[in-house]
């Protein structure tokens, strides 16, 4: 698809969802965006196909309504949460096109400047074939799970409408369930117009709500699975547990311990001879932080892997894991391990939390 044609999309869709909200819901907010970047070459096979600068375009729809969770962020600002479209052309035949879904959010650290964080999914128009793209080696599979990381600041604002500059990183992967798997982290830098259906303007300092303190322990089950060596393989499956325990000390976010247990059968591919039950056990330790927006938590944790590292890997690893309250006694799990930006294993859970105790 050519540029033009997606920019005309976007404006024909701008007008539809500015009317659409303009009818149903004052507080919306609509926006469109250009960027222009590359692909991060983070990995040595990634420099073949880095050949061209991407190019990308956006539009999305969300609101600044200060309700529920919204409100335990807001001591520095408004908080926007919403839905955005994209479509990224990676730069290269090799890298191809990505069109995009993800849910957006920007948090406050200052009334004009936004930290971003974005989660879902995208359509690669160019994963690995062994025939009709057989250098396409960044990704094996056109699904993809997608998130971004960014910054934007607004420098001018009116009393409906707003330009924003920003600069960010999205990624592209599978998260190891087919191989080959390096990922496509496009970093940027982007111009956004946006348009308020009520009168937008830039809120004052509020107070902080009252930090709450107390200690909640939590514990959940896994189940995962892992691509390994040549591409087409069997998926190795993988099982464990966590336990978690979690401080409190604001509305918005609390610091996040956790100790897991995983039986890795992805160790047998690179053994010459079988491995027992218990040489594939994984025992790690982890720590980071977990943010909380009302239902949904995302916990980004670091760790260590004491026991049967994977020599490919090593032993420092990152978790990302989203979870969704299904009852206040328990949760369900979508995360991702990972190692030095390599995806190690995606992973569902069952998180089960006992009632929270206070000080």
């Amino acid at each position: 698809m050519k540029l033009t044609g997606i920019l005309r999309s976007i404006a024909l869709l701008t007008c539809l969802l500015s009317g659409w909200g303009l009818t149903h819901a004052q507080s919306w907010e609509w926006s469109a965006e250009a960027s222009r970047g590359y692909a991060l070459p983070h990995r040595d096979e990634m420099l073949a196909l880095v050949t061209g600068h991407s190019t990308g375009v956006a539009l999305r729809l969300g609101s600044w309504t200060e309700e529920g969770w919204r409100a335990n962020w807001s001591a520095k600002g408004r908080v926007w949460q919403g839905l955005e479209l994209g479509w990224l052309s990676g730069g290269s035949a090799e890298l191809g096109d990505v069109a995009s879904a993800l849910w957006r959010i920007d948090l406050p650290l200052r009334p004009r400047l936004h930290f971003e964080l974005g989660t879902g999914l995208g359509w690669a128009t160019a994963p690995y074939d062994p025939v009709e793209r057989p250098l396409s080696i960044a990704i094996g599979t056109r699904l993809n799970a997608g998130l971004h990381l960014g910054t934007a600041a607004t420098v001018l604002e009116g009393a409906s409408g707003r330009i924003s500059i920003g600069a960010g990183l999205t990624h592209f992967s599978n998260g190891s369930l087919a191989l080959p798997n390096l990922g496509i982290n496009n970093v940027h830098i982007r111009l956004r117009a946006s348009r308020s259906t009520a009168a937008f303007a830039t809120p004052q300092m509020a107070a902080f709500p009252e930090a709450q303190h107390g200690w909640k322990f939590s514990g959940a089950f896994r189940a995962g699975a892992r691509d390994v060596n040549l591409p087409g393989g069997p998926l190795h499956p993988i099982l464990g547990g966590a336990l978690y325990a979690e401080r409190s000390k604001k509305p918005s976010h609390s610091w996040a311990f956790a100790l897991e247990l995983a039986h890795n059968q992805s160790l047998r591919a690179y053994q010459l001879e079988p491995l027992l039950p218990w040489e594939k056990l994984q025992l790690s330790s982890l720590a980071g932080v977990q943010l909380h927006f009302g239902n949904l938590h995302l916990m980004m944790l670091q760790g260590w892997v004491w026991t049967r590292p994977d020599q490919a890997l090593g032993r420092y690893q990152m978790q990302s894991i989203l979870a969704y309250d299904c009852a206040p006694s328990w949760s369900i799990e979508l995360g991702l391990r990972s190692f030095n930006l390599r995806a190690d294993y995606p992973f569902l859970g069952v998180r089960l939390c006992p009632a929270e105790r206070k000080d």
